[in-house]
């Protein structure tokens, strides 16, 4: 979760609507807040389990979530940071664009991350990204391969999420 906050609340936007910033130049779009827990537990993660920030400290210029379940950790970072700022962070790598719903979106994998055990999406949302991140965790294997997850779960999230 940690180097997507080195490239990339409250208030919110009805789904479709543009996220602009919010106060203090945070994003307007907040994931806790903004994510009915029915969506949450229709891409399989336990609402009961939500996380706001990193460790319970806010992070200016970004509205963290994350939830998990046996198997996985989903983080939804909402920023103030663009497409291009994503692409051009050296953190990142395979960057691959991916059909989402219309709007520019790009899937890949943190540097670091030689195991392969976690993937993003990065989608656009009022001129900003948001990124959904998914990362194996848990005391069960996973069933599902990261990238697989992170798509599936950002093309059901996204009507969530401002254009």
């Amino acid at each position: 979760m940690c180097s997507a906050v080195l490239l990339v609340g409250c208030g919110g936007a009805a789904s479709g609507e543009s996220a602009p910033a919010g106060p203090a130049g945070d994003p307007a779009f907040s994931p806790c807040d903004d994510i009915p827990d029915e969506a949450i537990l229709a891409v399989g993660m336990d609402p009961a389990t939500e996380e706001r920030d990193i460790m319970g400290v806010h992070q200016p210029g970004w509205n963290i979530c994350g939830w998990n379940n046996s198997t996985h950790f989903l983080s939804i970072f909402s920023s103030t940071k663009t497409m291009d700022e994503v692409r051009r962070n050296e953190d990142f790598e395979d960057f691959a664009p991916v059909d989402l719903a219309g709007r520019e979106a790009v899937s890949f994998r943190d540097v670091a991350d030689r195991e392969r055990t976690r993937c993003d999406v990065a989608m656009t949302s009022g001129g900003f990204a948001v990124m959904v991140s998914i990362s194996e965790s848990g005391p069960e294997p996973a069933s599902e391969e990261p990238c697989v997850a992170a798509l599936r779960v950002a093309r059901t999230l996204a009507e969530y999420i401002p254009v």
